[in-house]
């Protein structure tokens, strides 16, 4: 490569950079037809891998995320004595199992960490009511998921 090339290549990957810090939507256009096309060139690969790690990251935060308030409402309507809210609890955990299965992946299912977001819930829970809740999670993943009886 001469050094004309070299310079003309170095030009690009800055013209990238810079598109990826001030216009990320343009970015990502430009990156789908990058990959579209098979131009090795024109990919960013710096960002492109950190966004690709990122998605995988923000995947099992979002699914985690749901599966924490999935149990929080659980938890809710087994313990709490409370009539009022139960229909907002089991509509809310029906919302939740929507979301779980719009977003899970066979793979994303064996890093969710179920007693770690029971942990949280629990938290929560106890923090608007005064309840004994049991120490380790009470649901399988499949009980979570299974869907309540119709009013």
């Amino acid at each position: 490569m001469s050094s004309f090339e070299k310079t003309r290549q170095t030009h690009k990957i800055n013209k990238m950079n810079n598109l990826y810090e001030t216009d990320f939507v343009e970015w990502t256009i430009k990156q789908a037809e990058a990959l579209n096309d098979h131009n090795i060139k024109a990919l960013d690969w710096e960002n492109l891998k950190e966004e690709i790690e990122d998605l995988g990251k923000e995947q099992i935060h979002a699914v985690s995320s749901f599966v924490k308030r999935l149990i929080e409402h659980k938890l809710k309507l087994d313990y709490s004595p409370n009539q009022y809210p139960r229909n907002h609890w089991k509509t809310e955990i029906n919302n939740f199992q929507d979301e779980i299965e719009r977003r899970l992946t066979k793979t994303l299912l064996n890093k969710i960490d179920i007693e770690k977001e029971y942990q949280r819930a629990k938290r929560l829970v106890l923090s608007e009511y005064k309840l004994n809740l049991p120490e380790q999670c009470p649901y399988s993943f499949e009980e979570l998921m299974t869907r309540l009886p119709a009013n």
